[in-house]
């Protein structure tokens, strides 16, 4: 009896834990990062007394999570992925659609500048024309500023988003640090492993990873520790959280915000080792759209202003003096990196020094198709500063590629520029910074106001260095067919590639180009995502109708265990009865 009764008794508990499960899988089926958990039954040890076996019923051995290490680890990549592309196209379509609805504009205003300039070829001698001129000089310089303010905008809401999502990533970290300590508990004290638990970890590192790239590694412990940086960053090392934070970058008058972690005591900044998730996607579009497409803005201003100033310096004013400047020309201070020896950036600068023709020689601008749309890193090493490509961090070498070294006192010509050191405090390692094609878009505006300034002659071919006679063309001339010449980007065949005009049309064609990639790599990686999806939920989803035949045959099995005893009961009450 006492065997039965004890048989019953297991499988009346071992089928109620059942139901118990099953129950639990159907409550949870809505649930978000929610694994099916199923029953492992095993049968007790018999009993063998002599040569008589008595059945030792049946126990839960274990309560498994139907769960793939492998999949989920696609799902957490997949998910960094779909969230990275998806933020960097939010923000590039915003640019891309300020930067389309103003192409026309620029071109047009662009358009009705060089038009003006003809106008005043026409009737050099016109004072309506020379003011025409300037006012059309002016609502160019207003509509580039507008752009510029925009971009300048976008950097700033960059800096914003950043913070944001660098708050987040440690509020994340926060929950993932609290459920390890529960899981650490659970494994330590109870009988089962903690399923649950370890579904709301999985998913606070799913959360995780939609903000930032991750990896996870489970300890011996069952505590799993976080790693950025394609798993070389800690974030969360034996349950001990890496301050991530943001702060201003290294050149702190920049006024960019980068993200910064503690190693070994110090903040190293990390921007760059993020590719994942909605911060690698702000990161990536300001790194590779928005900064580009101010430098190639800059490097088009750049062209048209120095262009113009060194063919207005070829003629003549209505007064017989020598044309002068007729746009703010470039003229840019370093910026100095925080524990530099030397704080004073304006003892480094980059500027346009045109080369002065001889008399009766054509303008050359040979010197503009070096600009590269590219900020400048100059690394001091005691006795000579190093230049460097800021983004890349290649050396930046010269015609007979060898890389170029500036020594204080003196200056180089760098892609057209020349960057000029002053003597200074320098000290081993000190760093700074040139943004020659940034710095134009805060700057652009011509600074001609008379109108009677505007050198519309040439030279006299009779008298070599001196003006043509009043109402002579020839200068003005050539200013208008400045629209037409190409100017930028030296090809191939060593010869300017692109006109101004041109050199504006391909900042715009490559913001259209990276919204259009990162748009066609959103939707590939959204599909994966999908896909991903579909196969943890076909491995680890609830399926109602498989747990409703489970809870029928748990139910039926518990019944008939319920069955047993109550037989078990009247057999003993029998016995009793015939005992007495």
């Amino acid at each position: 009896m006492a065997d039965l009764l004890t048989i019953a008794l297991s499988g009346a508990r071992t089928f109620q834990r059942a139901l118990d499960v099953t129950s639990h899988n159907v409550a949870n089926v809505s649930t978000e990062g929610y694994h099916r958990q199923r029953v492992e039954i095993s049968s007790n040890n018999p009993q063998i007394v002599g040569p008589t076996f008595n059945g030792g019923g049946s126990r839960v051995e274990d309560i498994q999570r139907v769960y793939a290490d492998w999949l989920w680890r696609q799902k957490l990549q997949a998910t960094s992925l779909n969230e990275r592309y998806g933020a960097a196209l939010e923000n590039a379509r915003s640019v891309e659609g300020i930067i389309a609805a103003n192409d026309g504009g620029v071109q047009d205003f662009l358009q009705r500048f060089f038009d003006s300039l003809q106008n005043l070829a026409n009737e050099p001698l016109s004072t309506v024309n020379r003011n025409m001129l300037l006012d059309e000089a002016t609502n160019l310089e207003s509509h580039i500023q507008n752009i510029t303010a925009f971009l300048n905008d976008h950097q700033t809401q960059a800096n914003a988003q950043i913070s944001s999502l660098v708050d987040s990533v440690n509020k994340q970290l926060d929950v993932i640090q609290k459920v390890n300590r529960a899981v650490f508990k659970a494994r330590t004290e109870g009988t089962f492993p903690p399923n649950d638990l370890l579904d709301k970890r999985d998913q606070a590192i799913m959360k995780l990873s939609e903000l930032i790239d991750v990896r996870a590694f489970e300890q011996p412990n069952g505590m799993v520790d976080v790693y950025i940086g394609n798993g070389k960053l800690p974030l969360l090392s034996d349950n001990t959280r890496v301050p991530l934070t943001a702060e201003l970058g290294p050149y702190t008058q920049e006024g960019r915000m980068e993200v910064y972690l503690e190693i070994g005591g110090q903040k190293r900044v990390v921007s760059d080792l993020i590719s994942g998730g909605k911060l690698g996607g702000v990161l990536d579009y300001r790194r590779n759209m928005l900064d580009q497409a101010q430098r190639e803005l800059g490097v088009a201003l750049n062209g048209l202003v120095n262009a113009f100033n060194i063919q207005h310096h070829q003629g003549w004013d209505l007064n017989g003096n020598a044309g002068g400047d007729f746009f703010q020309p470039l003229n840019v201070d370093a910026v100095a990196r925080n524990d530099n020896a030397e704080q004073n950036g304006a003892l480094i600068t980059a500027q346009y020094v045109p080369v002065a023709p001889a008399p009766g020689s054509p303008a050359d601008f040979s010197a503009i198709a070096d600009y590269q749309p590219r900020d400048y890193r100059l690394e001091y090493d005691g006795s000579v500063f190093h230049v460097y490509d800021r983004v890349t961090g290649q050396p930046v070498t010269d015609s007979s590629n060898t890389p170029i070294t500036i020594a204080p006192g003196s200056s180089a010509t760098v892609d057209g520029l020349q960057i000029s050191v002053a003597a200074g405090g320098y000290a081993n390692g000190d760093e700074f910074i040139l943004q020659p094609h940034q710095n134009i878009l805060e700057n652009f505006r011509h600074i001609i106001t008379d109108p009677d300034k505007i050198a519309t002659r040439g030279e006299d071919p009779t008298s070599l260095g001196n003006p043509a006679p009043v109402g002579d063309n020839t200068n003005a001339a050539n200013l208008a067919n400045l629209s037409l010449k190409k100017l930028l980007y030296r090809s191939a065949n060593n010869n300017p590639s692109s006109t101004i005009l041109e050199g504006y049309s391909l900042m715009a064609s490559n913001v259209g180009l990276y919204t259009y990639g990162t748009r066609i790599n959103s939707e590939a990686q959204n599909n994966v995502l999908n896909e991903v999806n579909k196969r943890v939920e076909s491995l680890s989803g609830v399926n109602l109708d498989e747990e409703a035949a489970n809870m029928m045959r748990y139910q039926q099995a518990y019944q008939a265990s319920a069955q047993m005893i109550q037989v078990s009961n009247k057999l003993f009450d029998t016995l009793i009865g015939v005992i007495r």
